[in-house]
């Protein structure tokens, strides 16, 4: 329940989400999708591992961004 509690929008009180959790049968996506009145079509369901293979990559792009940056400064100044 914190953990939707926290994905709430704004200016929405504890127990309005309360009762829409408990309405979803404590369903974390379908209480959110009512929170944010997202249409289901439009929800893209991926797993938590690929979630964080993604943000691995990620990780490793901003690596490699900014040692190409250093390397041209080197390069450069010589």
């Amino acid at each position: 329940m914190e953990e939707v509690f926290k994905q709430a929008p704004e200016g929405i009180s504890y127990e309005e989400v309360e009762k829409i959790f408990n309405d979803n049968n404590k369903d974390v996506l379908k209480t959110l999708i009512e929170l944010w009145k997202i249409p289901r079509e439009n929800i893209k369901n991926i797993s938590e591992e690929s979630s964080k293979w993604t943000d691995i990559r990620n990780t490793c792009d901003d690596f490699d961004k900014e040692m190409k940056k250093v390397l041209d400064a080197a390069k450069n100044n010589k």
